[in-house]
């Protein structure tokens, strides 16, 4: 694994440390550099538990966006965002 696979690793988010976040204390979006969705997000109480109830089908995709743009940032190719997990 060379140097640019470790610091994107450094950055990339864990699905699990992201759902425990998300079911306990309703924190996902600032996990991802959003951190005015997620304010609006405590501030409506999650949409009234309606954007709560799509996040819940929606995070697994986020996280997986958030982790390849990560990668496309630091140039990384197909091969290494499959040994890294992300593809």
């Amino acid at each position: 694994m060379n140097e640019k696979m470790i610091l994107v690793q450094k950055e990339l988010l864990s699905k699990g440390t992201i759902w425990i976040l998300f079911l306990f204390l309703g924190w996902s979006y600032g996990s991802m550099g959003k951190i005015g969705t997620q304010i609006l997000f405590y501030i409506t109480f999650g949409g009234f538990g309606i954007w709560t109830l799509v996040r819940l089908f929606t995070l697994n995709g986020a996280i997986k966006e958030y982790n390849k743009a990560i990668c496309i940032k630091y140039d990384l190719d197909a091969n290494d965002m499959l040994l890294l997990g992300v593809l």
